[in-house]
């Protein structure tokens, strides 16, 4: 891809969302692209967002378990920007007018009170550099027609990052235990899924000293103050208009989130 095109496509993706109207499939349009490409694209995207006034207070990380690879023929997972613009309060409802097709999926979100920067990064690191672990929904959401995609467009597309939301009680890591702890996700009253945090690479300390490692091949690092969601525990389940979920973590308060 030439720089003209991932001008190009980062512009699209950026109109798309602030106007509501998907693009076609990226990788359908480059049969050449990389993930380089994609990710360049991200990157060009989040500067137009920063244009705006937004800020990065976090990571996302995405693709983290085997079957959303093998659904995406990813090897690896993937990462997104987390901007000011995206975290909703505890108790404040999704609006619909300001997502396409929405996607609620459960996760653990750390919040780092040191810098972590790889190469390097062990688990023993971020289990150091975290101040609270939260429960987290995360709102993924797609600006490609009909979530058409590969791994290359939800690089591109900021990994699907919209919306999230974190629980008001949080603990430190040190009091649970990621890789073992359940998870409960209902929808309008009626359970779902449930899994425990070894859908996440196997645990999701692991995912986030992926993240500090794969972010050092840009020589981008984390900082005290992020917010990192670590990865869905359960498959992205559709959200509509009038949908109410709730996550339960085991030992955390229940975590809802109403679409309206």
């Amino acid at each position: 891809m030439t720089a003209e095109d991932k001008n190009h496509i980062a512009s699209a993706l950026y109109h798309a969302e602030k106007t509501g109207t998907p693009i076609e499939k990226i990788s359908a349009q480059f049969t050449g692209m990389t993930m380089e490409d994609a990710y360049q694209i991200q990157e060009i995207g989040t500067a137009m967002r920063l244009g705006d006034g937004a800020q990065i207070i976090g990571r996302k990380i995405g693709i983290t378990s085997k079957g959303m690879q093998k659904q995406l023929n990813a090897t690896t997972p993937d990462y997104g920007c987390l901007l000011d613009n995206m975290i909703l309060r505890e108790g404040e409802p999704c609006q619909m007018s300001e997502v396409y097709l929405p996607r609620i999926e459960g996760e653990i979100a750390f919040v780092l009170d040191r810098d972590l920067k790889g190469p390097g990064v062990t688990v023993a690191d971020v289990y150091n550099s975290t101040a609270w672990v939260f429960p987290c929904f995360e709102v993924c959401d797609t600006r490609i027609e009909n979530w058409d995609v590969t791994v290359l467009d939800t690089i591109s597309d900021n990994a699907g990052g919209s919306k999230f939301v974190l629980g008001s009680a949080p603990k430190k890591l040190s009091e649970i235990n990621p890789k073992l702890i359940g998870m409960l996700v209902e929808k309008n009253g009626i359970a779902i899924d449930s899994a425990a945090g070894a859908e996440v690479m196997g645990n999701p300390v692991e995912a986030v000293a992926w993240l500090a490692n794969k972010l050092s091949e840009f020589d981008i690092s984390l900082k005290a103050g992020d917010i990192i969601l670590s990865g869905a525990f359960l498959s992205a389940i559709p959200a509509v208009s009038g949908d109410v979920f709730t996550l339960s973590l085991d030992g955390f308060p229940s975590l809802n989130l109403r679409f309206v």
